[in-house]
């Protein structure tokens, strides 16, 4: 199972309410090299990047998260043995480069994923297969 470690970035600091301060050219040019760099070597898959509106063009509400980004790996223990790195003490020391506010982190298992290709022949094969139309 492929496990994701989601790093948030709080819309607010939690103790303080001080709007979230980012900079994204910094995060892309610098820190996410910085992990491909003292990840990497530790079979980490791929990371992506997501940005939120803030207040939600849906609810109006407040976003909870200003960016969030998902790092994918093999196993747990591949992001355990990232994490006790030496390296990863930089990657730490770091977000104060670019952000305000440090970010809560959690971890877990893919329990379900798809793609555009997947839907489209799983379509295919209920409109023209067994559960035909």
């Amino acid at each position: 199972m492929t496990v994701a470690v989601v790093v948030s970035y709080p819309s607010a600091d939690p103790k303080t309410g001080e709007p979230l301060k980012f900079d994204m050219d910094y995060y892309k040019a610098k820190h996410m090299p910085l992990i491909d760099k003292v990840w990497g070597k530790h079979n980490m898959i791929s990371w992506s990047i997501n940005t939120f509106e803030n207040p939600d063009p849906f609810t109006g509400q407040p976003a909870p998260y200003g960016v969030q980004t998902t790092i994918l790996w093999h196993k747990i223990q591949d992001f355990k043995d990232a994490m006790a790195d030496e390296g990863s003490k930089l990657t730490g020391a770091d977000v104060a480069n670019f952000s305000n506010v440090f970010p809560a982190i959690w971890t877990g298992g893919t329990g379900a994923s798809g793609d555009r290709q997947g839907i489209e022949k799983n379509m295919k094969d209920f409109v023209y297969g067994q559960g035909g139309l």
